[in-house]
């Protein structure tokens, strides 16, 4: 069914290409004709005809010329008057949202990390917190002393409280800031109720935390809140609903007491002691006509008004215009619930045709759709009764059947789900989820009933993806790295798309000069120099294969190995791909010359030993800013040796004496950790003698890694797409293994090699 919205649209759309005409204004929409504005050579006409839609297409009667004043200014002066007349709510339609300002858990642009804690000790600095709308320059800019403009305020918060996922709250927009009122109603009441969202700013004592193998800010206590309305919120601050919403006009008959009250608003110095009810319309209606930018001493309008306003509020049938606008406003409100509520689409069709067509309240739908939910919820629980043709009791809960599968492979499960036990083996899981007992591959028609109620449209090839990936992403994240934070640190990088990624090294200013005020003005420091390096990112991946075999002998050893190998494969493509950078004297783009080269200093020829390493640990402290030629004093921390030179390293590092020489002290003694924890067996070199030495990427960056998106963890998908009842192709199903990344050098000067010959 056509929204009033898309009605509208469609309808203005057809006036327009009749006409040729590209200002045509919809002034009020009826439930078979429409009375619209036409501009002119500057000139305002008014025009009113039928319509119809037939198949999707609007049919437009012939158009007549009508009177602004005379031949429908009535009915919008009765629906104003009667929403002046109505509850407060009605005035203040859209004005007040519940929303999430925050959810619990790491930011989507890795920067910032939220937890529970510390947030909800702060939940009463939520209520009353200010809301802003900045445009991109201001979120930019450096926080200033007294905050941001009262200008951008647009709201406030009101009743916050802890969902457990997050923090929810009411927000209170200005009647200043309607616009945003105007598009937030809009948005939602045509389906797109993710438009605009919400981005919440602290003041907080902060830390830094690992999450998920990155580094991120976590506010400890936080001392103040803001909140900014935005379009792409990084940890899921949305509009959910409209908290306060009604018709504009009301469900009763409108007494002598709410015109009275009316009126005192509107004209707060007129005496109403001893008024006609006649008298009381009249004057109602000259403040409203007023009020609209009418001619509130024009007799005949009035009179034209009063004779509509007396039909609406006449005890009896409603007049025909009024149950047509009802119904409109009650379609409005049926599709924006329903959209808002996520049914299942059988569920939302079957409340559809119950509600349309009729009038309601919104309290009298959202009962429906609580009421709804419950039953699917009670229908989908654990113990629920499936089959026709025999009663037993199975497991019809997706979460439940995907923790019984998750604990066979060893794979940690919600606590909530800790009393549900693992399935006995893989072909026990195969045969509970599908129903298939002889393991064919395919489902007879009351199977694969069964099959979609107990899990809706997945099937085994999805559960045991799910398994198979969260063990993936565990066992990736407990493999170590190969070294590859020793070459970028924390210097990781959020990539959105393909295209090319640029980063900047900038140069450095040389001392300040000195200044005499009186004298001369302050001298330009002038502009700094910088070096460019760009590049974009690359997709590994392959196809892991389950087949119909494994399943019926029950090989669960085999299905751990492959997915155990896929981690460990993982992590080392990824980290041969950085240290390649070094191994193999890549060039650096910010001046096309090998990482390792005369001209950048960082280059030797001398075999491990003492007097090589003061030479490199030298050649570290003589590195200088670019621009200012100032010395950086960078110092080593890494020793990177091949397997070959291991035992060399290890006895410099721990002896006393100059190994092989009399004992003069041995000045690298212990210098790479008392238990040699910063000398790295780097399995990626394969020169016998040559060996590096790295200092810390985060005081001095070495490399950067991006990853699309912010997905440091490779992915796992079906590679082919089973249909329903088919749970093999080819007896086989396959996994498709996603991971996308890049690495690039973005400085040289933090590293040192030494390239020995033969």
């Amino acid at each position: 069914m056509l929204s009033f919205d898309q009605i509208k649209d469609m309808i203005r759309a057809a006036i327009k290409g009749q006409l040729g005409n590209d200002y045509v204004y919809i002034v009020e929409l009826y439930a078979d004709s429409v009375v619209y504005e036409v501009e002119t050579a500057g000139t305002e006409q008014y025009f009113k005809r039928s319509y119809a839609i037939v198949d999707g297409a609007v049919q437009l009667g012939d158009a007549a010329q009508v009177q602004k004043r005379v031949d429908y200014i009535p009915l919008q002066a009765a629906a104003r008057l009667l929403a002046a007349v109505g509850s407060p709510e009605d005035a203040d339609y859209g004005f007040v949202w519940r929303t999430q300002v925050v959810e619990y858990g790491p930011g989507k642009d890795g920067r910032i990390n939220w937890p529970k804690e510390p947030l909800v000790a702060a939940l009463h600095l939520y209520d009353g917190a200010k809301v802003f709308v900045l445009n991109e320059s201001q979120h930019h800019a450096a926080p200033k002393p007294f905050g941001k403009s009262v200008r951008e305020i647009v709201g406030w918060l009101k009743n916050p409280v802890d969902t457990g996922t997050g923090i929810e709250a009411d927000l209170y927009i200005l009647k200043s800031a309607r616009w945003l009122r105007d598009a937030l109603v809009d948005s939602h009441e045509r389906g797109c109720p993710n438009l605009f969202g919400l981005s919440h700013d602290v003041s907080a004592k902060a830390k830094t935390v690992m999450v998920a193998g990155r580094k991120m800010k976590e506010p400890v206590t936080i001392t103040a809140v803001e909140v900014d309305v935005v379009h792409t919120p990084t940890n899921n601050g949305k509009f959910i609903r409209m908290a306060a919403a009604a018709a504009a006009e009301s469900e009763d008959d409108v007494n002598r007491e709410q015109l009275l009250a009316a009126l005192k608003k509107a004209r707060p110095n007129l005496d109403t002691d001893n008024m006609t009810d006649e008298a009381l319309l009249q004057a109602l209606t000259a403040a409203v006509i007023e009020n609209a930018g009418g001619d509130a001493a024009n007799e005949k309008l009035t009179a034209a008004v009063v004779e509509g306003l007396k039909k609406i509020m006449t005890p009896g049938e409603p007049p025909a215009e009024l149950l047509e606008l009802r119904q409109m406003r009650a379609a409005m409100l049926l599709d924006r619930e329903l959209t808002a509520s996520k049914l299942p689409e059988i569920a939302a069709a079957k409340l559809r045709r119950r509600f349309e067509g009729q009038e309601f309240t919104v309290e009298t739908l959202q009962a429906a759709i609580k009421e709804e939910k419950e039953m699917i919820d009670h229908l989908t629980g654990s113990g629920a009764v499936r089959g026709t043709g025999e009663a037993r009791v199975v497991r019809d809960s997706a979460e439940k059947l995907q923790a019984a599968c998750d604990k066979l492979f060893g794979v940690a499960v919600d606590g909530t789900l800790a009393d549900i036990a693992p399935f006995r083996s893989l072909r026990a899981a195969y045969v509970e989820i599908t129903g298939d007992t002889e393991v064919r591959g395919y489902l007879a028609p009351e199977q694969v009933e069964r099959m979609q109620a107990a899990f809706g449209s997945a099937t085994f090839s999805y559960v045991l993806g799910n398994t198979l990936y969260r063990r993936l992403v565990m066992d990736y994240k407990e493999i170590g790295d190969y070294g590859v934070s020793l070459l970028v640190g924390g210097n990781i990088r959020n990539a959105r798309d393909f295209r090319t990624l640029e980063s900047v090294r900038i140069g450095y200013y040389g001392d300040l000069p000195d200044v005499n005020p009186e004298v001369a003005d302050y001298a330009d420091l002038g502009v700094l120099s910088d070096e460019e390096v760009s590049y974009a990112l690359n997709q590994k991946g392959g196809i892991i294969t389950i087949n119909r075999k494994m399943i019926i002998n029950d090989d669960m050893r085999a299905v751990q190995k492959i997915i155990s190998r896929l981690p460990r494969a993982a992590r080392r493509t990824l980290a041969k791909r950085c240290w390649n950078k070094l191994v193999g004297n890549a060039t650096y783009k910010g001046d096309n010359k090998a990482m390792f080269h005369e001209d950048h200093g960082n280059l030797g020829t001398a075999a491990l030993s003492t007097t090589a390493l003061a030479a490199a640990k030298l050649a570290f402290s003589k590195q200088v800013e670019p621009g200012s030629n100032e010395r950086l004093d960078l110092r080593p921390r890494t020793l990177v040796l091949p397997s070959e030179l291991w035992a060399t390293g290890k006895k410099i590092n721990r002896t006393q004496g100059e190994p092989g020489s009399p004992n003069f002290g041995n000045a690298f003694y212990q210098y790479f950790g008392a238990n040699d924890e910063n000398i790295f067996e780097c399995p990626f070199m394969t020169d016998a003698t040559d060996w590096m030495l790295l200092g810390d990427p985060n005081e001095c960056e070495i490399l950067e890694l991006a990853f699309l998106n912010g997905q440091q963890e490779p992915e796992m998908f079906v590679a082919d797409n089973p249909g329903v009842g088919q749970m093999f192709l080819a007896d086989q199903i396959q996994y498709k293994i996603r991971h996308e990344y890049e690495t690039e050098i973005v400085d040289f000067r933090n590293a040192y090699k030494a390239v020995v010959a033969g």
